[in-house]
């Protein structure tokens, strides 16, 4: 039986969709694919004993052409676990992103993913407000700033699935950029990012 977990901290994303991400409305992205880094910064978070507070994880998604979260598009996934990790902690943080420990994790797993791997990276991850920056290694480079409307409010989306409250702020990316392989390899800078706090368990 899988381990208890919850984990809160800070989250931010950049995909490629050029005003908003449309994964939110079940609608294809821009260009009929979805190239999407996910960074959580976790302030507080445990896996049964085990604690995962002041670490990072990274995921990269590939997606096949349609819909993301239609239930015939695959994802190709990359895992980037923070290096500062020891190894009872990256087992916990696998266990969680790859659905083993239930969750929201869980049904995308089992639905969308097609392949997966992990890498462990150095990890930089500051937030100030409404102005995130991330560095992971070599892989990922992001800075997003929020995006503000009438009255110089923040903007927000919901339902954002990655957090309790299924509200995120809107941004926008002006650095976004990953390096991994072939296949994930982009620069989707000045495009659409959603962050904000999130709060994510098993139960």
């Amino acid at each position: 039986m899988a381990e208890q977990w919850q984990l809160e901290g800070d989250y931010v994303e950049a995909c490629n969709c050029d005003v908003t991400c449309q994964c939110i409305w079940l609608e294809p992205p821009d260009d009929n694919v979805c190239t999407v880094s996910l960074v959580w910064h976790i302030r507080d978070g445990r896996y049964g004993d085990i604690d995962l507070s002041d670490l990072s994880v990274g995921m990269l998604v590939s997606t096949e052409t349609g819909v993301m979260f239609a239930p015939d598009t695959g994802w190709n996934v990359v895992l980037l676990i923070d290096e500062a990790a020891d190894d009872d902690q990256r087992a916990a943080l696998e266990d969680i992103y790859f659905g083993r420990a239930g969750g929201i994790f869980a049904p995308v797993a089992d639905t969308h993913v097609e392949s997966a791997e992990v890498a462990t990276v150095p990890v930089t991850f500051d937030r100030n407000g409404a102005d995130l920056s991330v560095e992971m290694g070599d892989v990922v480079s992001m800075a997003v700033v929020g995006k503000r409307g009438f009255n110089e409010d923040l903007g927000t989306i919901s339902p954002h699935p990655l957090t309790k409250s299924r509200e995120m702020q809107t941004g926008k990316s002006t650095t976004a950029t990953v390096t991994y392989d072939d296949e994930f390899s982009w620069d989707v800078s000045e495009n659409n990012s959603y962050f904000g706090d999130f709060e994510l368990a098993n139960a």
